[in-house]
């Protein structure tokens, strides 16, 4: 039997006081003119880069590397100047690692009156040759070396460089996100299981096999839920949002989406408790002056007694009581514990280097 690696979200985050710190890279304590420069040597162990404009006119960028061991994932901020970068792969690059950018994921700022562009994860090979151009202003990357693979992406040198940000490829994209959130909390000692779930997780959604899905079911369901909890939170104030939209949504079974939130009491029973959750916000803002009846209606409660036992059976207080203690100043002992439940720069080249499988 397979054994499961364990999620990313299921790392016992409390019980170590370590944990790992980013290296960070800045051209902006560098001269102007020579900003693209110091960038360029920054990545010149990956690729060789260049601009198409002028290198003169500045070039404010920042990187950090999360350095995990088995991998290192990178966020870079570029230039939002509208000048086309140009690269390629270092010929007889040493570094035969794979390479995973996630590109567009809305951590850029966007542009007035541009569409959005959307969500593209590409993944190629550091040893074999390749050209880019791009624009991009934010840039999230994985590095792998080969060997933490073993044979589970052979043969995919030669295939599409491209994962479909659909079905379970859309996953990975959500995954490179969370472990970027999640990283800063993550313990040292637990950094094998966040890499064992990682090389499952890229495993089964760029060559997708039931035994490579099975084995990464930890990370997948882990992924799922933090999407599902995202797509709940965007669609609380929508009446007709139930489970059978956010199974849609979440593209799964409706058998599977029952199962993810069993640990939540069922999937209406999570959202309902959302919405009081979002209520109970609104009536602790004191500059809010909205009327009670009217967040509920906005929150999908037409029925103002129904909203208020719901309301009080799950904070142990009335709306109005909430609303009263928030503008008094005193928040109530009952309802902030309910409200707080579950939900220095480095060498590049060297640090890809010394990544082990």
């Amino acid at each position: 039997m397979k054994s499961v690696p364990e999620p990313l979200s299921a790392v016992p985050l409390e019980v170590s006081t370590t944990r790992i710190t980013p290296h960070y890279f800045s051209t902006r304590s560098v001269p102007v003119r020579s900003q693209f420069e110091a960038w360029r040597t920054l990545m010149s162990p990956v690729i060789d880069l260049d601009l198409a404009g002028d290198r003169d006119g500045g070039f404010d960028a920042e990187q950090r590397v999360w350095d995990v061991g088995g991998f290192a994932l990178t966020r870079a901020r570029l230039p939002a100047d509208g000048q086309t970068r140009v690269w390629q792969h270092v010929k007889k690059n040493p570094l035969d690692h794979w390479c995973f950018v996630l590109v567009n994921d809305g951590t850029a700022p966007s542009l007035p009156d541009s569409p959005a562009e959307p969500r593209q994860l590409f993944f190629r090979s550091l040893g074999r040759p390749f050209d880019g151009a791009a624009k991009d202003t934010s840039v999230l990357t994985l590095y792998a070396p080969r060997e933490l693979f073993g044979g589970n992406l052979g043969g995919i040198d030669h295939a599409i460089d491209t994962v479909a940000d659909r079905g379970i490829g859309a996953l990975l994209g959500d995954y490179f996100l969370s472990l970027e959130k999640r990283l800063p909390d993550v313990a040292v000692e637990d950094l094998p299981n966040v890499v064992e779930a990682t090389r499952a997780m890229i495993a089964a959604c760029v060559r997708p096999s039931l035994d490579r899905i099975e084995i990464a079911q930890g990370a997948i369901v882990a992924t799922l839920m933090e999407r599902a909890r995202a797509i709940v939170s965007q669609n609380l104030r929508s009446v007709t949002f139930g489970p059978e939209k956010l199974g849609q949504a979440l593209g799964v079974s409706r058998s599977r989406l029952y199962r993810m939130f069993e640990p939540f009491g069922g999937v209406a029973r999570y959202i309902h408790r959302q919405r009081l959750l979002a209520a109970h916000a609104a009536l602790s803002d004191v500059a809010s002056h909205t009327p009670i009846i009217q967040i509920a209606e906005s929150l999908g409660f037409s029925d103002a007694s129904g909203f208020s036992r719901a309301f009080k059976q799950e904070f142990g207080h009335s709306p109005s009581e909430a609303r009263l203690a928030a503008a008094v100043g005193a928040p109530i002992a009952s309802a902030t514990r309910r409200l707080d439940d579950g939900d220095g720069s480095t060498d590049f080249g060297e640090l890809l280097r010394r990544l082990r499988a």
